[in-house]
């Protein structure tokens, strides 16, 4: 009944109070400690190198990716777990199977969604759609999360994103991010 009761206050305060969202200060950022992407179609990837960047305090991710062809159809799982600070009980925000191509171009319900999709739009270098076109360097600058973009606040602990891309019916890459949600006075 507790995690049930934690659940329903995190979803509330994540979704209620959308006006106010920009208008203060944090008291928490995102430090990222994991960001693996492994590929598993070595005819589909020509180059893809992803890394973690700490600077000023921050994360971010930086890195490239070239596909050998256009890749039209795209489809993906993701899941996120979160364990807060004062509890180690593993809480699933999300486990979801989608149309990747239509979850780059679809408003989402989902917060957390919502707030992927305009981050990565921010950071990238190209048009994020599909098809993916064959030879162009889709680049990630500087990507992070902007504690600004959501909500004021969110629990401390740790999170963990499992999100696999399959093309042709196949397991085409798969990309595991892991990190925190600290206090601004954690170093």
């Amino acid at each position: 009944m507790n995690a049930l009761a934690t659940s329903t206050l995190f979803w509330l305060l994540w979704f209620g109070n959308p006006i106010c969202l920009k208008c203060e200060e944090r008291s928490f950022r995102i430090k990222m400690d994991e960001f693996a992407v492994k590929y598993k179609m070595r005819d589909l990837i020509q180059h893809i190198d992803f890394r973690i960047v700490n600077l000023n305090n921050r994360s971010y991710v930086n890195g490239e990716m070239i596909v050998k062809s256009d890749v039209e159809d795209i489809l993906m799982h993701t899941t996120m777990d979160f364990w807060k600070t004062s509890n180690q009980k593993k809480l699933k925000l999300y486990d979801g199977r989608l149309d990747a191509c239509q979850f780059l171009k679809t408003s989402h319900r989902n917060g957390l969604f919502k707030i992927y999709v305009k981050s990565f739009k921010k950071h990238i270098h190209g048009n994020l759609t599909c098809p993916l076109r064959m030879n162009f360097n889709y680049t990630l600058t500087n990507w992070h999360m902007d504690e600004k973009d959501l909500p004021p606040f969110v629990p401390l602990g740790t999170f963990r994103t499992v999100t696999e891309y399959f093309t042709q019916e196949r397991l085409a890459l798969r990309i595991v991010t892991q990190g925190k949600v600290l206090s601004y006075k954690t170093n």
